[in-house]
């Protein structure tokens, strides 16, 4: 027989009752991040591999001919470890087996998860994080099981509400229900409606599984979902109805990050839907991918660019004591979430050939992801150094802003890297391979189970529904018996509670309406003997019980008597506080110059955030620039060694040429020697000959003087 201890009484309310795990007060334990990479498969138009998984949970990168790095001399092939390497054959359902299911189990332990998806551009985050119709990813996975585990303990709608500060209110049943009808008639917007009757036509495959292990039975529960993207280091709602105008649409108004009362960060004035089941919350993602930024880019057709964030939390709250509904207290409330995030690929602008705004998107792009690089090694270098802790840069990024509370140890951390096997994106995959590295090692605090006890009996929501049954059957029997259905004036027979169904009430009830025979007087004998034992422990417990309650009351009068004596010393400690008036409008006066001291140094202070934000934001535009020359020194580098094999190549070209120079030069002055032999021996033969023709001209003209002699002679003779 359990005992009665802990019970609430009826209209009051439950007393919270925090229990500290084993252990809570050492040191919390650690677990590193865990990463896991995705290798897509290859496209026949992109060539060769670069890439072999050489085990389950390590890849081999060998980088091609064609990369910087191997130009530049890193020709050996180089590992890397993760959790889990996951081939391009292995199913959806395998990955989500391996990353997602692990945090929706422990969604539904009410503890927090996280989960990166990481890559370059078109390496597949998008189809691992979402999926196709035919092939649902992680995050529709995350919502079918969750709504398998929790679809008996279900809260009717507008129990829980949202309170705009990150927590949740609770209502009553009626108040839901006056709210439900208030919001049957809502109208939708064009845009909204044209999103479901587009995606409620889609077939899609759900996921049958369930999680039981931690689903508490005496609770309810309800799924809130909400989706953000970080588009240009700004937060946008994706989910927020805004009005459409045609004529001159307004551009969507970006929210801002606030930290709550529990140190958690939000997302200020985000839409968080209420979802009461997997396809309202398909439904939901589907408009919301509908509004995300995508666009063309040389290397992907829908290039994401903007990070997003889909949150799941999921509100718990313990039953009452008779397990009908839940209690109305927000300190009972257990609220659990679960991140998934979409990040944008990094990319090199020089691939993609971006311009305008695709270039400054790539540019904010990039910056983000190298904050959260920034933060992941500033983490593991506190970690692993001993010298003074650096202080992370959360604040610098919209993105390491709001998941700053995972890393400081409030919820699992995990991440997907996507990786492309063409050997056209090594240089790009080899700095995300180093980047995983890094977060392995980045030690993550594990977060601590705290179960909040009502001190309620357990089993009461089964209870309560086996009392409903009953009531039905027994009404059920009632109307039979009579002519007709019962009417509302006639009486209706006491139903037993549901802590006395146990005890066999309903039976005996059972045995005098049957006929009376042998058999059923025995069984009936044997009920009365079980009930008279059951009612001698009750006699017994009900001692017990007040037993207990008089030895409270003697408690409770030393109390009082502590209490009255404590009431004399208020009396000498009122007359000390009169004094202490006059001592306090003193200090009113000291406190009151203090009040504008305080009241400078503050607008000082807040000129100095001021500052720190001016600074803030030219850091930001620095470190886009950074990123530009340090693309623009990869580009300059490549020049210069093609600069470089250019030159050798003309020094080897001078060389010869040189040589050949030298060889054309003396063959030049061995023909200028020549040159001056034969112009010697020209000069000698025309002399020679000169000579000559001056001897054979004077013989020439003797013998014309000769002949002219003997003509005259003959003239002569012949006269």
């Amino acid at each position: 027989m359990k005992s009665s201890k802990g019970k609430v009484p009826v209209g009051g309310k439950a007393k919270r009752v925090t229990v500290v795990p084993h252990g809570a007060r050492k040191q919390k334990e650690k677990d590193p991040v865990e990463v896991f990479c995705r290798v897509r498969p290859l496209k026949e138009e992109e060539g060769e591999s670069c890439m072999s998984i050489v085990r389950d949970n390590r890849l081999q990168i060998e980088p091609p001919e064609s990369s910087l790095a191997f130009k530049s001399g890193q020709k050996n092939p180089t590992q890397h470890t993760f959790k889990r390497v996951i081939n391009g054959t292995s199913s959806q359902s395998t990955v989500y087996d391996m990353v997602g299911f692990p945090l929706t189990e422990q969604l539904l332990q009410g503890k927090h998860g996280l989960l990166f998806a990481y890559g370059i551009t078109n390496s597949g985050k998008t189809y691992t994080m979402t999926g196709e119709p035919d092939a649902p990813g992680i995050l529709p996975r995350c919502l079918d099981v969750i709504f398998n585990s929790i679809a008996e303990v279900q809260a009717p709608k507008f129990v829980f509400r949202p309170d705009g500060s990150n927590g949740f209110n609770i209502f009553s049943e009626s108040d839901a229900r006056v709210e439900q009808y208030r919001n049957r008639g809502k109208k939708v917007s064009p845009r909204m409606r044209a999103a479901e009757s587009e995606f409620s036509e889609m077939l899609r495959v759900p996921d049958q599984r369930k999680v039981t292990e931690g689903v508490d039975e005496d609770s309810q529960y309800a799924v809130f979902v909400s989706y953000v993207e970080i588009y240009n280091n700004y937060a946008f709602d994706l989910l927020e109805d805004t009005p459409v105008d045609s004529i001159v649409p307004k551009p969507p108004k970006s929210k801002n990050l606030r930290e709550d009362t529990n140190h958690n960060m939000y997302v200020s004035g985000g839409t968080e839907v209420e979802v009461k089941s997997t396809e309202e919350a398909f439904d939901v993602l589907q408009r919301g991918q509908k509004r995300r930024r995508v666009a063309m880019t040389t290397m992907n057709t829908e290039s994401s660019r903007s990070h997003s964030v889909f949150t799941i939390r999921l509100v718990q709250a313990p039953l009452n004591h008779s397990g009908e509904a839940v209690i109305e207290d927000k300190s009972l409330l257990t609220i659990s979430q679960l991140s998934l995030v979409d990040l944008a690929g990094s990319e090199r602008t020089t691939r993609t050939h971006c311009t305008g705004d695709r270039l400054r998107e790539a540019n904010n792009i990039n910056a983000n992801l190298m904050v959260l690089r920034t933060c992941m090694e500033t983490l593991r270098d506190n970690q692993v150094g001993g010298g003074a802790t650096r202080i992370v840069p959360y604040r610098d990024s919209k993105l390491t802003h709001l998941f700053k509370n995972y890393f400081d140890g409030q919820g699992r951390v995990a991440m997907i890297v996507c990786v492309s096997p063409s050997s056209t994106d090594y240089d790009e995959t080899i700095h995300v391979m180093r980047f995983a590295e890094v977060t392995q090692e980045v030690m993550v605090s594990r977060p601590q189970e705290v179960k909040k006890q009502v001190g309620l009996a357990p089993g009461r929501h089964r209870a309560n529904m086996l009392f409903k049954a009953a009531l039905k059957e027994t009404r059920a029997v009632e109307g039979d018996s009579t002519s007709g259905p019962p009417s509302s004036h006639q009486p209706v027979k006491d139903v037993p509670h549901p802590y006395l169904l146990a005890l066999g009430v309903l039976s005996v009830q059972k045995y005098l309406s049957a006929e009376c025979g042998e058999e059923s007087l025995k069984e009936f004998r044997e009920s009365l003997e079980n009930r008279g034992r059951v009612r001698s422990q009750l006699i017994d417990d009900l001692k017990k019980k007040q037993r207990a309650f008089r030895e409270q009351l003697c408690v409770m009068e030393g109390q009082l008597g502590s209490l009255q004596t404590s009431c004399e010393e208020l009396g000498t400690q009122r007359k000390n506080s009169e004094r202490k008036d006059k001592e306090n409008n003193r200090l009113k006066t000291v406190i009151s110059s203090q009040d504008e001291n305080i009241a400078r140094l503050q607008a000082e202070l807040e000129r100095c955030h001021a500052a720190t934000m001016s600074k803030g934001h030219e850091l930001s535009q620095a470190l886009q620039q950074v990123a530009m020359v340090t693309e623009q020194l990869e580009h300059l580098s490549q020049e210069r060694e093609l600069l470089l094999r250019t030159t050798e190549m003309y020094e080897v070209e001078k060389r010869e040429l040189q040589d050949e120079l030298s060889q054309l030069q003396h063959r030049a002055e061995q023909d200028e020697e020549e040159k001056d032999k034969i112009k010697q021996r020209m000069t000698g033969f025309v002399s020679q000959e000169k000579e000559k023709f001056e001897r054979l001209a004077t013989h020439m003209k003797t013998q014309q003087r000769d002949l002219l002699a003997k003509s005259a002679q003959i003239q002569q003779v012949s006269g």
